[in-house]
């Protein structure tokens, strides 16, 4: 049989035809395993000489790349680009990259941006909605370090470049959303009667520079504010005003959205972006018991509380909670390490008054004076006051001698 078999392979040798496809046959199997090889080297290349990040539109990183980028005109060379709605970066409508792979060198580095639109993701409000972008950044012989140099540089840009104030960013969904500034607010046109404006001002300072005091100490570096008072008092102004005074951006949530699970809100805090106070306004109007009383939020009781000050709560972003009733909120909520700082924001009195009227109309000190005698030891909300003003604008002299100023301011505030 072995003879049989061998006398077989060698006529077959002797035959062109045979040996010109064992040939081929040779051939394709090398040439397969060369492509295997390839591919294999190519992806070791990819893993351990490029490195690469991926943004997508809901998160400031992929804003402040993209401000990064124009800054420094990386893709002023790109022969491809399409017109942009003012979404690719500062605002200002113009021309972007078009979807698609461009290249681009960086101080020596190669690097190469894929930019791609999604139409049918959507992501936004319900009024603010625009199509799901993704950058996909990879640098040959890079480091991911740099290309978060890269962002925190745009950051520091958007910062202090063409800035009306603080960055206003609110949690859609399951991610912050970047809505713009906001115009920036004095802390001298918050109203109180006294320094505590002055003494948050420095608290909050102080806490923004604390890390390592804060480490030194082994305490988690995280700190809570409550703004409480009546209506119209300048809570939800004076958290303007510390994010404009301290060069910070604004994150606001609704922890009463019916959607907004335990786990939401405690992810939600602890990717709040960098450089950011967090607002949570009237946390009366949602809890006012513990789990089992009465509740008005997908968010749990115990839930708050731990995204507040749990194991995984978020570090290094103040949290301010706002309030026109103190006495309603549990006191677990508002202990020590949850809301450590206390800050009554009340009506204000005549002298303080003045300040605004002043500010309305700063040639006219008889009718100011007058306008302080008239208001006497009565005290109203700063709303209350400048409604009024508001109304008399264009008239100091009826804004300061109305025939009975606090009967009127008294009247619209019961409006």
């Amino acid at each position: 049989m072995i003879d049989l078999l061998n006398g077989f392979i060698a006529d077959a040798m002797q035959s062109d035809f045979f040996a010109g496809g064992l040939a081929l046959g040779a051939f394709g199997v090398a040439a397969a395993t060369l492509r295997v090889g390839l591919i294999m080297l190519y992806h070791f290349i990819m893993r351990h000489v490029w490195v690469s990040l991926t943004l997508d539109n809901r998160s400031a990183a992929y804003r402040h790349f993209c401000i990064w980028m124009e800054h420094n005109h990386v893709l002023a060379k790109s022969r491809h680009v399409r017109m942009t709605d003012g979404r690719w970066a500062n605002g200002t409508k113009g021309y972007a990259p078009a979807p698609g792979r461009h290249w681009f060198i960086w101080r020596g580095q190669i690097c190469r941006l894929e930019r791609n639109i999604n139409e049918k993701a959507k992501v936004g409000g319900s009024h603010n909605q625009r199509p799901m972008e993704t950058l996909h950044i990879t640098v040959l012989f890079g480091h991911v370090s740099s290309v978060l140099q890269w962002i925190a540089a745009g950051r520091e840009i958007a910062q202090t470049k063409d800035r009306i104030g603080p960055g206003l960013h609110v949690l859609k969904g399951d991610y912050w959303d970047s809505l713009g500034d906001i115009p920036r607010r004095s802390v001298d046109t918050v109203l109180v009667d006294d320094d505590r404006v002055t003494k948050v001002v420095d608290d909050m300072r102080w806490f923004y520079a604390a890390h390592d005091w804060y480490a030194e100490r082994g305490v988690p570096w995280r700190r809570g504010y409550l703004f409480h008072g009546p209506p119209g008092t300048g809570k939800s102004s004076l958290i303007r005003a510390l994010a404009s005074e301290l060069s910070l951006d604004i994150a606001t949530l609704d922890v009463g959205r019916s959607t907004l699970t335990d786990d939401d809100l405690r992810e939600a805090l602890m990717s709040a972006p960098a450089g950011s106070l967090i607002a949570i306004e009237d946390i009366d109007a949602i809890f006012t018991q513990r789990d089992g009383g009465e509740r008005r939020s997908g968010v749990s009781f115990s839930g708050l509380l731990n995204a507040i000050d749990g194991v995984a709560a978020q570090e290094g972003r103040a949290l301010i909670m706002t309030t026109n009733h103190k006495e309603k909120l549990d006191p677990a909520l508002i202990r020590s390490g949850r809301a450590d700082v206390h800050t009554e924001l009340g009506l204000v009195g005549a002298q303080t008054a003045r300040r605004l009227f002043d500010r309305f109309f700063p040639t006219e000190d008889a009718l100011a004076a007058e306008f302080e005698t008239r208001l006497g030891t009565t005290k109203h909300s700063p709303a209350e006051i400048q409604g009024w003003l508001l109304a008399n604008c264009t008239d100091p002299t009826a804004a300061a001698l109305a025939t009975d100023l606090r009967s009127t301011l008294k009247n619209m505030a019961a409006e």
